[in-house]
């Protein structure tokens, strides 16, 4: 017996050390990248192009400097941050009061039939819709303008914000909804002073999750955003490239000054995704 859990033991160390190797080598594998977009960052035009893998042998720091100012940083930091910004809050807002209805309103029936609307607009490829879209937004002269990448955008990623607020709702206790009422606390009452507060894992993993698609998105602003004064980080990212495809020093320089921010807003939500996605996907 003694034999047999010395042997099982060992096996478990065996297996255990096994697989923090494997996560390390996967771990290396995708900090790489990063590693060296920060070291090429630092170097001069001449030893990024003739040695882009080694260490720098000088810090040059002003490349952010430079990068900063020939970005115009803060204008299209201050686009990108307007967009991201009130597009979230429309998503959260409005997605959430329409699950807390089709959640837990009397009249099944419709508001089913609601929720299945809201379910199309996950199934519907995006590139099905682009041109039409185009053409809906030109219509109504909502391009060129940062207002109309916000309604775009709201309109964009509700049907997965419903879907996962829904399925969130619907498996809270009733019970919640009937002593608030008994409390006297109205419709909406009920929503912000009740069930929102409930709500936070899964309002964290959609803040996350749709301030990344946001924050990199290209396609549509590239087609809908022609004003340089109108320029996103990403479009930003596009024109330095290409007015600087000899300098890897300043071009990455201005990825490091463009991902910053996004990863630091990650990780200040990042504890609530996982539990936020199970909740949303096991109780619908």
């Amino acid at each position: 017996m003694r034999e047999n859990s010395k042997g099982s033991k060992q096996a478990r160390i065996i297996k255990n050390t096994i697989v923090m190797l494997l996560m390390l080598a996967c771990a290396a594998i995708i900090l790489y990248p990063f590693l060296m977009m920060i070291m090429i960052s630092l170097k001069s035009t001449k030893e990024a192009l003739v040695s882009p893998n080694s260490i720098p042998k000088d810090l040059h720091w002003e490349n952010f400097a430079i990068a900063w100012e020939k970005m115009k940083f803060p204008t299209v930091f201050a686009n990108t941050v307007f967009i991201t910004v009130l597009s979230l809050a429309g998503i959260i807002v409005l997605s959430g009061l329409a699950a807390y209805i089709i959640a837990w309103s009397r009249h099944q029936k419709f508001y089913n039939f609601i929720y299945l609307f809201f379910l199309c607009g996950i199934m519907i490829p995006f590139y099905t819709a682009l041109v039409p879209l185009v053409k809906l937004m030109t219509d109504i002269r909502m391009n060129n303008s940062l207002v109309g990448m916000v309604i775009y955008y709201c309109g964009r990623n509700m049907p997965m914000a419903v879907f996962l607020y829904t399925g969130f709702v619907r498996g809270i206790p009733r019970e919640i909804l009937e002593a608030g009422r008994v409390d006297g606390a109205n419709l909406m009452q009920l929503y912000w002073r009740v069930l929102f507060p409930i709500m936070k894992p899964i309002t964290s993993t959609i803040l996350v999750l749709d301030a990344l698609h946001l924050w990199n998105d290209f396609l549509f602003p590239r087609i809908m955003l022609s004003s340089n004064k109108l320029r996103t980080i990403t479009m930003a990212q596009y024109y330095f490239r290409s007015e600087n495809s000899n300098q890897w020093g300043l071009a990455f320089a201005a990825f490091i000054l463009s991902i910053v921010p996004i990863i630091v807003f990650y990780f200040a939500f990042q504890k609530n995704i996982v539990k936020g996605v199970a909740a949303g996907a096991v109780k619908g």
